[in-house]
């Protein structure tokens, strides 16, 4: 059975936190998600493919574009699920930037609205990333995906650092797939670069064969990371699909569902049963 860390979840509470992105979905995932749900799903999935179960281990927590982060990083403090294995926390990369003491990794949302265009070429965000390299802390780089280029830059200036580009770098079909080629190639060589297979939609298999046979040829199979982004994969894919394909693409791959994460964002062994 195939042991999984999940490198990529969110659990949220809309009557407890401001979340105003959801407004500008359908409206299907506005509801709370906890611990629990994550475990049902995999359960679930187990359920629906007997022959293809798997042992889910644990996750990631990835912050939320909340627009109140001080309840977010006490909410989570104050989670204890043995199966909450790291966290990613908000913070607004630079020199005086304010990190959770528990943290494992840092994510600033660097494709909404909100973040300017360049961001992550702006002096103040350079310094803030040498200084997470200097604390080898991850970064978790969730960018617009006409600036992988930018991503690139940043990270061949920086190329101590720990660097996670979240969903494939937001390559949602053929056309900024080919137009993205050079820059995943480019993230690929830096060593300590590493890219979450998630974030996709899944109905068009041609569209996903390629985009992981550009994954696999751009980064080493000891960087690559299985990731379910539940949920809200359910906007664009569905959770079962998704590792469906990734189960029959990666089969028997330790490293991609299981030590990479591991790896990438320090969680220790005591963690792990």
């Amino acid at each position: 059975m195939q042991r999984i860390i999940d490198s990529h979840f969110h659990i949220w509470d809309p009557s407890v936190q401001p979340l105003s992105w959801l407004d500008g979905t359908d409206g299907s995932i506005t509801r709370r998600y906890d611990m629990d749900c994550l475990k049902r799903a995999y359960a679930s999935y187990n359920e629906q493919h007997p022959d293809a179960a798997v042992n889910f281990i644990g996750g990631v927590y990835v912050e939320v574009d909340t627009d109140d982060t001080s309840l977010e990083d006490r909410l989570l403090s104050e989670n204890h699920d043995p199966l909450l294995l790291a966290t990613s926390m908000r913070s607004t990369v630079g020199p005086a930037m304010r990190v959770p003491l528990y943290a494992h990794g840092i994510r600033e949302p660097l494709h909404t609205p909100a973040s300017p265009r360049g961001r992550c070429l702006q002096d103040d965000f350079i310094r803030g990333l040498q200084l997470m390299a200097d604390k080898n802390m991850p970064f978790d780089a969730c960018v617009r995906v006409d600036e992988l280029d930018d991503l690139a830059q940043a990270c061949e200036q920086v190329p101590e650092a720990t660097v996670i580009v979240d969903h494939m770098g937001n390559i949602s079909d053929l056309h900024n797939l080919e137009s993205s080629s050079d820059a995943l190639h480019r993230l690929g060589e830096l060593p300590n670069v590493y890219v979450k297979v998630s974030g996709y939609p899944t109905d068009d298999l041609r569209f996903v064969s390629t985009l992981l046979d550009l994954a696999q040829a751009a980064f080493s199979n000891k960087r690559l990371l299985y990731a379910s982004n539940w949920p809200v994969v359910g906007l664009y894919a569905d959770f079962d699909s998704h590792l469906s394909i990734l189960l029959n693409r990666f089969a028997g791959d330790d490293d991609f569902f299981f030590n990479n994460a591991r790896n990438a964002y320090h969680i220790v062994e005591r963690k792990i049963s």
